[in-house]
């Protein structure tokens, strides 16, 4: 199944190359849309259109009785449903693109939360007691993105995917649980909850997992149910029958050409109906894979960023002054420079508002 990929610059520029249309045509047959899908209703139609021809040629030729008559309609009933079909088509893949923005918007949602939950983590919870609680955090939060991902896919890397992200015990619980992303989430949930953390504070990561549990439940609404199905089959059946009638209606005009003109009308019909079905469930093309590595990359950079910030105001301390003019001048002494027993002020305006 062709997968989408992370765009980054190189791919958006030879996304809008002035030669795209070239270099897509001669990769067709590597497009993502399935040709063994494309291939039976194709193949049926021109079939039905070689027997019209041949049958019809038959006939001119006198080789049938003469009151055997010519396969033929007029064009007119094709012409008045042609926009009908082409509005079928419209609302089906519309529908199915709905659905895909969806999803990459719910992932989206999952890649922000994560972020700002690994924020909050490494902000709020300072106790060294919560040291290894805020390890676990860490690890918990990148898996979750990889557990989703197992969840609504059928790659089973799952195991592969946690080996570099959990511990070896950690890794057995989320195999072990029945619904891995929900799993995940409960750690993650009780870890903050036995963390020195004020109520307030609990209360705004815990609005995270919030919109971590609404992200599955918005993912499982659309693996589990489809555009209805008899939508889909409507659309099916029309776009079958019209190519199929459609040689009757091309002979007068097209005579042997009708062949390939059927071909391609329906190569193009069912070409554009299958990339409706395939992106109605988007969690097959969605780059997954490489939205989960992203999370965890992102995640160790702001430990890294953390660390980082927290080692270069360790060499700082803090010391307000409160003055008459109810000015606050806060007082940093460097550690590092013991000649110098003040090197900066900075005026704060005090608030009132409270």
């Amino acid at each position: 199944m062709h997968r989408n990929i992370v765009y980054g610059h190189s791919e958006w520029e030879t996304h809008k190359c002035c030669w795209r249309h070239c270099r897509h045509f001669f990769t067709i047959l590597a497009s993502g849309v399935n040709a063994i899908s494309l291939g039976p209703p194709v193949f049926t139609c021109t079939l039905i259109a070689i027997l019209v021809a041949g049958f019809n040629q038959a006939v001119v030729d006198r080789r049938f009785p003469h009151w055997v008559p010519l396969l033929r309609v007029a064009p007119l009933p094709f012409e008045l449903t042609s926009p009908v079909v082409a509005l079928l088509l419209v609302f089906r893949t519309n529908a199915s693109y709905g659905r895909f923005d969806e999803a990459r918007k719910a992932w989206g949602s999952n890649v922000n939360r994560t972020r700002d939950l690994a924020r909050q983590v490494l902000s709020w919870i300072r106790s060294p007691a919560d040291a290894g609680k805020v390890d676990c955090l860490l690890r918990h939060i990148k898996a979750y993105s990889y557990c989703l991902k197992h969840h609504l896919t059928q790659e089973n890397t799952l195991r592969e995917d946690l080996k570099g992200v959990l511990e070896h015990r950690e890794v057995e619980s989320v195999m072990a649980s029945k619904h891995s992303p929900n799993y995940v989430l409960q750690v993650i949930s009780e870890l903050i909850n036995q963390s020195e953390l004020s109520q307030w504070e609990k209360i705004r990561m815990d609005e995270n997992i919030t919109q971590f549990h609404d992200n599955v439940g918005a993912c499982e609404r659309i693996f589990k149910t489809p555009i209805p199905i008899s939508y889909t089959h409507v659309t099916s059946r029309i776009l079958l029958i019209w190519h199929m009638t459609l040689p009757l209606a091309l002979w007068e005009s097209c005579d042997w050409l009708m062949i390939p003109v059927t071909f391609l009308s329906a190569l193009a019909m069912f070409y554009i109906e299958e990339v409706g079905v395939m992106i109605e469930e988007p969690f097959c093309i969605l780059a997954l894979k490489a939205i989960s590595d992203g999370v965890a990359e992102s995640l160790d950079g702001l430990v890294c960023s953390h660390r980082e910030a927290s080692f270069r105001w360790s060499c700082c301390s803090f010391q307000p002054i409160i003055k008459e003019d109810s000015h606050v001048a806060v007082m940093i002494h460097s550690a590092n420079n013991s000649k110098s027993e003040m090197n900066q002020k900075v005026q704060l305006q005090p608030d009132y508002s409270g």
